[in-house]
């Protein structure tokens, strides 16, 4: 729903890999969920803040601040908001 994203993120999946890992603690987060979500091919951190996708998205879901939530618990930096 909230597609395309500008730099080809992949929305619905970082949000299910970051739910995945809001549900577990940071102690316990599985090895694979981390592993999956390096193995995509744009993540989080890459995320320009244009406001596209929550434009588009019908549930007003703040995904923006979700994809500097993914990329504080999957490690990375996000650099653009």
């Amino acid at each position: 729903h909230c597609a395309p994203c500008q730099v080809g993120i992949d929305i619905a999946t970082v949000n299910k890999y970051l739910d995945l890992a809001l549900s577990m603690s940071k102690d316990s987060l599985p090895s694979t969920v981390k592993d999956h979500y390096r193995l995509l091919e744009h993540h989080a951190s890459e995320c320009i803040s244009c406001g596209e996708c929550e434009t588009n998205c019908p549930f007003d879901v703040p995904i923006i601040e979700k994809m500097v939530d993914a990329a504080g618990v999957f490690g990375e930096r996000h650099i653009r908001l």
